[in-house]
């Protein structure tokens, strides 16, 4: 399934030792559990202690201004956000909460008529299937309050499901919001995983990240962006290229342990970074690592 591609006599037994080091992981497996918080297989999302589901980095209206750039696609980041929302419900659990943690939208410095269109269908539809919206303000986020006030969605700068779990988007922190905390749950990274097959051809994974941090007894928890296109930025041993300056700061990426899905299938936990590149025996992809 992973990194096949290696030096001629040596292929059979290296790919042998990372495949026994991955573990495929389903809903009921302990693996999955960070605090209280577990990962939902096949999908971009977390779920609570079975009652709060939280996801980030929806970014609607993304096809417009990537319109701006010259680069044309279909809008289809709307129609993907709500399809997944729902197969969740449909096939996991009905929570009774759902926190968005940051960039419900994609422009920085405005609302664009189609993030003012897409945001008030998104929130019109999924406000049926809970009790409560908490949007954690990412810094796409600006102007957003315009449109959920009308939805009576909650925003907030970090959101605390219990004493010890921190939700922020990622982008920033302070010192005191780590205080007494143990899981910091972030978007913002938009992470994704390179994956290998035996005929050297790469596909990237969408996956969650968990970090431990060099603050005692803490670690982070990156979720995968929830938007369509937001394809995901690999993961990587060199700290600096990380967006969140929690990472950059207190971040032992080789001890990172990254979890890949595909949508609607089975999520597999692999080794930490250092492990995987160790066991690759070709140069030139473990330094993509």
């Amino acid at each position: 399934y992973c990194y096949q591609k290696m030096h001629d006599k040596n292929t059979n037994n290296y790919t042998m030792n990372i495949k026994e080091k991955i573990n495929k992981i389903t809903m009921s497996d302990k693996n999955l559990i960070f605090n209280n918080i577990k990962i939902l297989p096949g999908y971009p999302a977390a779920i609570y202690k079975n009652d709060i589901l939280i996801m980030a980095d929806f970014h609607l209206g993304f096809e417009n201004e990537a319109a701006k750039e010259g680069v044309f696609v279909p809008r289809l980041q709307l129609k993907k956000a709500i399809e997944t929302i729902q197969s969740i419900i449909k096939k996991w659990i009905k929570p009774y909460k759902f926190v968005i943690n940051g960039d419900l939208k994609h422009t920085f410095e405005k609302l664009t008529v189609q993030e003012r269109e897409e945001i008030s269908k998104f929130l019109s539809v999924i406000k049926d299937y809970f009790d409560e919206i908490i949007l954690v303000r990412g810094n796409h986020d600006n102007y957003v309050s315009i449109i959920t006030d009308r939805f009576d969605v909650i925003l907030t700068e970090s959101f605390e499901p219990d004493e010890k779990t921190l939700l922020i988007h990622g982008h920033k922190y302070s010192t005191e919001q780590l205080e007494n905390k143990e899981l910091i749950v972030i978007g913002h990274e938009h992470p994704a995983f390179k994956v290998f097959d035996e005929m050297g051809s790469i596909t990237k994974y969408p996956c969650f990240l968990h970090v431990p941090l060099r603050l005692k007894k803490k670690s982070v928890l990156v979720l995968p962006a929830a938007g369509y296109y937001q394809t995901g930025n690999p993961v990587t041993l060199d700290v600096t290229e990380y967006l969140s300056p929690l990472i950059k700061k207190h971040g032992i990426v080789e001890e990172a342990t990254p979890i890949i899905f595909e949508y609607g299938k089975e999520a597999f936990e692999f080794p930490p970074l250092k492990i995987v590149s160790e066991l690759l025996v070709n140069e030139d992809i473990s330094n993509k690592i």
